[in-house]
């Protein structure tokens, strides 16, 4: 119905606008007219920019946005969808994929049924493939790199750069390999420390340089 109003409001608004200036042209003392006119095609432009400002919108937050609202499969809005997570959370995995396949073609812009059918096909099987090759054009970073592994590993196949560069960056860091353990360095053990030597030149009474044998004993106290 939006699409409808959209058209409707944007011919609409081209239309006075053409008449307003033909009328203008050709008509040049008629200023009520005109001003009318061009009154009326700013009232239904208004219109018309209501109904084009989700398009718009969506095409200026999308890059920014899109991770945090496209990308989640928790999008069970339909009631297909909540029977499907019920076939699969009981194992009926035929049903579970024959019922993703029809949802996915009845709603091909919600992600979910795409990735419980990729999660519950035969590995290898032509419906693996077919689900993770619609999996990987949504904005979840994880689905996508679970379906990128997936098309890689089993299927052999590239999609190449994904359209959301958050994605491309995951991907990146997910194709880099990982470095090997760096090696134990063998420490030679440190030798024993030197006695402590006092200074020559630090007195701290009359007696403490003359050997222990030759002190005499303290005199008892009476």
């Amino acid at each position: 119905m939006l699409f409808l109003f959209r058209i409707f409001f944007t011919g609409l608004f081209g239309w006075l606008l053409w008449r307003a200036r033909h009328v203008a042209s050709g008509n040049l003392e008629a200023d009520v007219a005109n001003a009318g006119n061009f009154a009326l095609a700013i009232i239904v432009g208004l219109a018309a920019a209501a109904t084009w400002a989700p398009v718009l919108g969506g095409l200026v937050a999308g890059p920014l946005t899109g991770t945090l609202t496209d990308g989640p499969a928790a999008q069970d809005s339909t009631g297909l969808l909540r029977f499907i997570r019920r076939c699969a959370f009981r194992g009926w995995r035929r049903l579970t994929l024959l019922l993703c396949f029809i949802e996915g073609v009845r709603h091909p812009r919600l992600p979910a049924a795409f990735v419980i059918g990729m999660n519950h096909a035969t590995p290898g099987s032509w419906l693996e493939k077919a689900f993770a090759k619609e999996v990987f054009g949504f904005s979840n970073v994880a689905n996508c790199l679970r379906a990128h592994d997936i098309l890689k590993l089993r299927h052999d196949l590239d999609l190449g750069a994904h359209p959301q560069s958050e994605i491309n960056l995951a991907l990146l860091a997910h194709r880099r390999e990982r470095r090997p353990d760096a090696s134990v360095l063998a420490v030679p053990p440190a030798p024993d420390a030197p006695p402590l030597q006092r200074k020559a030149n630090i007195r701290l009474f009359a007696a403490a340089d003359r050997p222990k044998a030759d002190q005499a004993p303290p005199e008892a106290e009476p």
